[in-house]
């Protein structure tokens, strides 16, 4: 097991992480301890500069939570006890991340391609998230799958999607990647291009999923944990294909 150089400063950051979500109440104690274990997992494996896309995704989403909540509980599509995250949504969204972490420790693959796994499934995990918090406030038509077709169906309905709710998963999408760009998690700007364009498109494929009968079986962790994992295998996808220039 390889711990990396600056995983001690990514223990102290990680606990400030974890102490401002509490004093914000944008998660339960067990959801900040759950985020704290994947912030230390990844600072430990692939670097302090881990953390960066990490934060955009829990502050982020804690912020956009908070955006137009009386729009939102009108619609029906506010989100439970005001938005604060417990374990199992870190459970669901952080999931495939910690493990990229944890393969990064043991060196089981190269630091590279875990890299784009992780910041993959984060920037899925804020393009769901955006989606979910602002789709709503834009407003708009929302549609959604049902059988084989596209219906018309209210913003707050699982599996619905908007013009509004798809633009600003791409912002948050490319959020995430251009912060891990920005600290050289990634190598290059092809390879944030292709997990924001991979978090984007897990974010719909996700609602698409949620108007079918299995999308319903697993319910919304489960869909969570299918998203991160389709975006981490589209970025990796792209690569395979040399679209990162990797």
């Amino acid at each position: 097991m390889t711990i990396h150089p600056s995983a001690a400063f990514g223990a102290l950051l990680a606990l400030a992480g974890a102490v401002l979500v509490l004093l914000t109440r944008q998660g339960s104690p067990a959801g900040a301890l759950a985020g704290f274990a994947v912030a230390l997992i990844a600072s430990a494996g692939l670097g302090v500069g881990a953390l960066l896309p990490l934060a955009i995704f829990v502050l982020g989403s804690g912020a956009l939570t908070r955006i137009g909540r009386d729009r939102k509980e009108r619609v029906g599509a506010a989100q439970a006890d005001r938005g604060r995250r417990g374990a199992p949504h870190v459970a669901a969204k952080l999931s495939l991340p910690a493990l990229a972490g944890v393969l990064a420790l043991f060196g089981v693959a190269p630091p590279g391609v875990l890299a784009l796994v992780y910041v993959a499934a984060i920037a899925g995990a804020f393009a769901d998230t955006a989606a979910t918090e602002l789709g709503p406030v834009i407003a708009g038509r929302a549609v959604g799958m049902r059988g084989h077709r596209f219906v018309p169906v209210s913003h707050g309905t699982s599996g619905g999607i908007s013009l509004g709710g798809i633009l600003v998963a791409g912002a948050a999408s490319a959020a995430v990647a251009l912060g891990a760009w920005s600290v050289r998690l990634l190598g290059s700007a092809p390879e944030a291009c292709a997990a924001a364009a991979a978090g984007v498109v897990a974010s719909i494929l996700e609602s698409l999923l949620a108007g079918t009968t299995w999308g319903t079986r697993v319910g919304h962790h489960g869909r969570n944990v299918f998203l991160s994992f389709v975006s981490a295998c589209l970025a990796l996808s792209a690569r395979a294909l040399g679209w990162t220039g990797t």
